[in-house]
């Protein structure tokens, strides 16, 4: 019989730099809360001040424009989102769904902010953290967009693609 493996807060990627105690410090600010499959657990341009860990489950990001949804990431366990909320007090910029049950660890703003004050190297760790993990989805983005840049080059010089585009444009205008 397999036995099922216990979740760590060591092995998330947001706690990487905290020893032990830190991560006891820090694991009592944390809430659980459970969620179904296909629960929108954060809807873009809503405001919010959480970050998710996820504890079990999967989740999909996403973004939606006009009737296109873009699939930016799929996150499983010991992952996190929600990230921004933490940092800034702005819409959020993605959506959230479950893609099978989930269970989250949640850090809320507050939380994060009195760990400043009370514990500021276990702060300063976790944000040395999100920021590494913004650079990397940054330098992501911008490997993405020179291959999206490179597409529309390649069809903008193509004398067959700029034809089809036209008539392509021009028909759905009719």
């Amino acid at each position: 019989m397999a036995q099922e493996s216990t979740f760590s807060l060591k092995n998330v990627l947001l706690f990487k730099n905290l020893n032990d105690d830190e991560i006891e410090i820090v694991s009592k600010e944390l809430k659980e809360k459970d969620f179904d499959v296909n629960v929108r657990v954060i809807e873009e341009k809503s405001v919010g001040d959480e970050l998710y860990i996820i504890k079990k489950g999967k989740v999909e990001i996403t973004l939606t424009r006009d009737d296109s949804v873009l699939v930016l990431a799929e996150l499983g366990d010991y992952s996190f989102f929600g990230e921004m909320a933490i940092l800034r007090e702005k819409e959020r910029s993605a959506s959230v769904t479950t893609t099978e049950p989930c269970s989250f660890y949640i850090l809320k703003r507050n939380k994060l902010l009195s760990l400043i004050d009370s514990h500021p190297k276990i702060a300063a760790n976790i944000f040395m953290a999100i920021a590494g993990v913004l650079s990397d989805r940054i330098a992501k983005t911008n490997d993405n967009l020179e291959t999206y840049f490179l597409i529309n080059k390649a069809i903008v010089d193509n004398e067959q693609f700029r034809r089809l585009y036209i008539m392509s444009k021009s028909s759905k205008e009719k």
